[in-house]
């Protein structure tokens, strides 16, 4: 349950940051260098939330799948 917990609030963080993102343009300004590097930046520091949220709620027990006897 914990790792469901996670993935949600993983999938709400990405959500939340991605429509920040899409809000101040950054994916119609890909092609300028400067901004390439800044929204490259983001995006790293999303995923490194990602994994910080799922290991900090889910714990450090990878996720088990359900067995069917």
């Amino acid at each position: 349950m914990k790792n469901i917990k996670a993935i949600l609030l993983m999938i709400l963080w990405t959500s939340f940051a991605l429509t920040v993102l899409y809000t101040l343009g950054a994916f119609e300004n890909f092609r300028d260098p400067v901004l390439v590097i800044l929204i490259s930046l983001s995006l790293l520091s999303i995923h490194i939330t990602n994994m910080f949220i799922y290991f900090r709620v889910g714990g450090n027990e990878p996720y088990k799948w359900r067995k069917f006897n």
